[in-house]
């Protein structure tokens, strides 16, 4: 007797399954399947939503999007205004970029937009409410060692070496927090203090940036990294 093989039809399933994921984008792009907007893949991105699984993907079509971008931003509570794009040669310079002069992370920095878009999510979805959590109250100030610097990654040298996401303004780095009465939670003090209250908001911060940003690099990374988070937004994924 033949035995039977699952094969074939395994086969015929992989066609199907991809014509009906096709066919469910289509209703969605057109407008004949209604989604909430949250949960479709064609809605603007909303900051002040809960975020879910397709969050990073629309702040990634943000970085394509440079209109719509600012439209995003422009719905958070985050201080900016635009700024022209600028081409400082040798791979440095920003495009679609904002200048964030609010008072919470003063002073003020150049910032790609996609990166302030996650940036006021990061500290809407993420920072304040580990604050919250860990000291019943928010954080009134984000202390900053900069956003855009025209350098290398640090350490990488002579030719091909390859360009910090500073360069293009698309990074920021965080030094330190201020709580609303007064007190200050530094990187470089209170990170390996463990265990202490403080150590732990700070694993949860960055923990949390690691949801809107790409690249979030701690003192867990490397010694460079010993006094600051890392936050940006290019093309790699690390979270560390």
């Amino acid at each position: 007797m033949r035995r039977f093989s699952p094969r074939p039809s395994g086969r015929i399933a992989i066609p199907l399954l991809l014509a009906a994921a096709l066919l469910i984008a289509w209703a969605l792009h057109s407008g004949r399947l209604v989604l909430p907007p949250a949960w479709n893949p064609w809605a603007p991105l909303d900051v002040a939503a809960p975020p879910n699984a397709l969050t990073r993907y629309k702040l990634q079509r943000l970085a394509d999007d440079p209109a719509l971008c600012h439209a995003v931003l422009r719905g958070t509570t985050l201080v900016h205004t635009p700024v022209p794009d600028h081409d400082a040669g040798g791979g440095c310079g920003w495009q679609s970029a904002v200048r964030v002069t609010d008072a919470r992370f003063a002073p003020a920095f150049t910032l790609t937009c996609s990166a302030a878009v996650a940036l006021a999510m990061w500290e809407r979805h993420a920072l304040q409410p580990a604050a919250l959590s860990h000291f019943a109250q928010p954080v009134a100030h984000v202390e900053h060692l900069g956003s855009y610097a025209c350098r290398n990654v640090r350490g990488d040298r002579g030719e091909g070496a390859q360009r910090s996401q500073h360069a293009l303004a698309n990074a920021l780095d965080v030094a330190g927090l201020h709580l609303r009465d007064g007190r200050r939670v530094r990187v470089l003090s209170d990170w390996p203090r463990e265990p202490s209250a403080e150590a732990s908001f700070l694993r949860e911060v960055r923990d949390g940036a690691c949801r809107f940003f790409n690249g979030t690099l701690s003192p867990h990374y490397n010694a460079a990294h010993r006094d600051h988070l890392h936050l940006d937004r290019g093309p790699y994924r690390m979270c560390r």
